[in-house]
């Protein structure tokens, strides 16, 4: 297949850095790189502008990198704390995304966005959670998400709990008295064999 040469004027997703030059196939260069500002062709004096482009780059991305370090840093024992709806087994109305943790992030004055959390599953249920903020595959940091009921759920959730607990105890109560009943008709059982045993040789003598 027939490509081209061009020279990179943005970091592009799985082409390419800023100043790089890749070749892509013509209708890629033609139809999406050059018309969006992506790429120019690769001329000598294009080269010098994006190599002092690319410089300046790396240092915006330097001190990125600094400021992110630093984020992690304050983040380290941060916990954030989400009420939601919840039935009465504890189940959500829908479950806690990333959307939600970022804004819970940003309300304790931390610049995150919901593309830096990563979710290991569903957090749908009333429960803690452990999830991860990252920036980049070596910065990250876990963090402790608390997914609480709302006051309304709180309630219903213990209600449902000291009902359980209730019934287990009856459980338990019940099935004592049926082993206590048992163990009777065992004792009682055993001394009638007893007796006939005893009236047996009695009468043998």
């Amino acid at each position: 297949m027939a490509t081209v040469k061009v020279l990179l004027n943005e970091s592009v997703r799985n082409v390419g850095r800023v100043g790089d030059v890749v070749e892509v196939s013509p209708g890629y260069a033609r139809n999406f790189l050059l018309p969006k500002g992506l790429a120019v062709k690769p001329t000598p004096g294009n080269v010098k502008k994006v190599e002092a482009r690319r410089q300046e780059i790396e240092r915006q991305e330097r001190e990125r990198r600094a400021q992110q370090e630093a984020l992690l840093k304050q983040l380290a024992g941060v916990e954030v704390t989400l009420e939601r709806k919840a039935n009465d087994q504890g189940h959500l109305f829908g479950s806690v995304t990333a959307t939600d943790i970022a804004k819970g992030l940003q309300s304790q004055g931390f610049n995150i966005v919901p593309e830096d959390i990563h979710l290991a599953g569903k957090l749908d249920r009333i429960d803690t959670y452990t999830v991860k903020v990252q920036f980049a595959p070596d910065l990250s940091t876990d963090l402790k998400v608390w997914v609480a009921p709302d006051p309304e759920s709180k309630v219903a959730i213990e209600t449902a709990q000291k009902a359980a607990a209730e019934a287990a105890t009856a459980q338990a109560a019940l099935e004592a008295e049926q082993q206590k009943e048992q163990e009777k008709a065992q004792s009682q059982e055993k001394e009638k064999a007893s007796k006939h045993d005893r009236h047996s040789r009695h009468g043998k003598s």
